[in-house]
């Protein structure tokens, strides 16, 4: 076998399993002959898939899905798969069961009273009749409600009129008649109460006439001066409507704003001062050292030796740049074919003896 047959061969294998223990862990064994019924219910709280479906305690299958009835959204169709050849008759009746116990989910009972043979067995896909187990029920069993309920009966009666009696009875030392007794004492203290109550309004009735007698008094005084009264609203109404009309606030937020700007604006014209004056500081510094001939422009201004060295070295300039146009060749020279260029000839009226290019010495301060 090659290799690429042994890797399909396992991978097959392996989503065989993969399939068949899903469907297990659903509680749904796939290597099982088995059937499908379904059964209605108005509530399945408690109720889940995989929940157990058994007969007589032995579980024969698992509940597959739950959905909605499409004709009638009130109530729930359950699935159910039986696992096995369990022939079932078609009187049977599925159970929505509560625990037997107080932990444990709801499962769903097969009850019937027969084997079936024949026409009268089940066969898949068909609905079975349904009902609802208490946990009362489920616990001791149906056919025994009513002798526990009658247990209970005969047991609880003297039980109650025990529990009454101690109670009730004066004698008795326990927590609850103790409170009863407490309470009692309390009511009894509360009608006490009102009792003085009541006399202590009876004796204080004089009293009360007379400070209702003092009230009448004061209304009659108040609707005495009640004219005076709405004179003085009057005029406090028409003394605000006047403020309002003058817009005082308004008045007062614009000069506000007002003094605000003026305020602002000194501010910024105390910078422009400061900052004005500090200009004329450094210009007057300026100017102290030129006239004192400290830097390059206090120099110029009060050294007469380096201006008439600038006249000198203009003159100097302008005598090169007159024998540079009279004598070219005496500094550029152009030969193509090596030959020599001609001596240099001394013109007849050379400028740099003229007087009126002459350099005038001027002594400085320091000779």
């Amino acid at each position: 076998m090659s290799k690429e047959l042994k890797i399909g061969i396992i991978t097959l294998v392996t989503l065989v399993i993969m399939i068949w223990g899903f469907q297990y862990l659903k509680g749904k064994n796939l290597l099982k002959k088995g059937y499908s019924f379904e059964a209605v219910y108005s509530d399945v709280e408690g109720l889940d898939v995989a929940s157990p479906v058994q007969i007589n305690g032995l579980t024969v299958g698992n509940v597959s899905n739950i959905r909605v009835n499409p004709d009638d959204v009130s109530q729930m169709i359950v699935s159910l798969d039986i696992e096995g050849e369990f022939l079932l008759p078609k009187s049977t009746m599925a159970i929505n069961a509560a625990p037997s116990g107080v932990i444990g989910n709801r499962k769903i009972i097969l009850d019937f009273d027969h084997l079936c043979s024949g026409d009268d067995c089940l066969e898949g896909g068909e609905r079975l009749e349904s009902g609802v187990r208490g946990i009362l029920a489920s616990v001791v069993g149906e056919g025994e409600i009513d002798e526990v309920m009658a247990s209970l009966r005969s047991s609880l009666g003297p039980m109650m009129d025990t529990v009454i009696y101690k109670i009730t009875n004066e004698e008795s030392d326990n927590a609850l008649s103790n409170s009863l007794n407490n309470l009692d004492q309390v009511t009894q203290n509360l009608a006490s109460l009102t009792g003085n109550l009541d006399r202590l309004l009876r004796s204080s009735y004089g009293n009360l006439n007379a400070t209702l007698e003092n009230l009448a008094v004061v209304t009659e005084s108040f609707a005495t001066t009640k004219g005076d009264m709405e004179n003085m609203i009057k005029n406090l109404s028409s003394f605000t409507d006047q403020v309002v009309e003058a817009d005082l606030g308004g008045t007062m937020a614009k000069t506000s704003e007002t003094i605000e700007s003026t305020n602002n604006l000194l501010n910024e014209l105390k910078t422009t001062v400061e900052k004005a004056n500090s200009s004329f500081t450094s210009v007057n510094s300026l100017l102290e050292k030129v006239d004192t001939g400290e830097g390059t422009i206090g120099r110029l201004l009060n050294d007469p030796e380096i201006y008439h060295n600038l006249e000198a070295t203009s003159k100097h300039l302008a005598l090169l740049l007159q024998d540079l146009r009279l004598n070219p060749k005496r500094y550029v020279r152009l030969s193509v074919f090596g030959r020599k260029g001609n001596a240099y000839t001394e013109p007849a009226e050379d400028p740099a003896f003229n007087d009126s290019l002459q350099v005038k010495q001027t002594p400085s301060k320091n000779q």
